[in-house]
């Protein structure tokens, strides 16, 4: 039964209708949600964060570096650590550089980055990734693939 409800999500034009919709949504709907911790062991004064820094981590550090350069840190708080913030991958390139960013309340409009938000990738890891685990479960694939037997159908 499971199986038949998600092959009428799937062959419906749900995830497409969807999409359309994901990409009008704001930086805070589509964004992530997590815990920030680490932002002091993972910082780096020459390149802003270290190897290996977990990608929220880095986001967060970016936003950081962001307001104190622009000179907007008195009037942004900065993230710390332990903090809830939401990230989102960025197109590169733009104004912050990096393919990431963090914020701890709302994406800074003096920042410019809704233009360079990755709806493409936001979608993706998003609802795609996380569709494709339960599907995968059953045995179902989104994308249609091309078998021998469906050349004779």
């Amino acid at each position: 039964r499971l199986q038949a409800v998600i092959r009428i999500i799937i062959n419906s034009d749900f995830i497409q209708n969807y999409r359309k919709e994901f990409m009008t949504l704001s930086f805070t709907d589509i964004a992530f949600s997590v815990t920030c911790n680490g932002i002091n062991e993972y910082a780096s004064k020459d390149t802003i964060f270290r190897k290996s820094t977990p990608i929220h981590v880095r986001g967060a550090l970016v936003f950081n570096h962001a307001l104190k350069t622009k000179n907007l840190d008195t009037k942004y708080e900065s993230i710390k650590n332990g903090e809830k913030i939401k990230y989102c991958h960025l197109k590169l390139p733009n104004p912050v550089h990096q393919d990431i960013i963090s914020v701890n309340d709302v994406l800074p409009a003096e920042f410019n980055l809704s233009t360079y938000i990755d709806y493409d990738t936001q979608f993706e890891k998003t609802f795609l990734e996380p569709l494709r685990k339960i599907l995968d479960i059953i045995g179902y694939k989104i994308e249609k693939t091309n078998t021998l037997e469906s050349f004779f159908e």
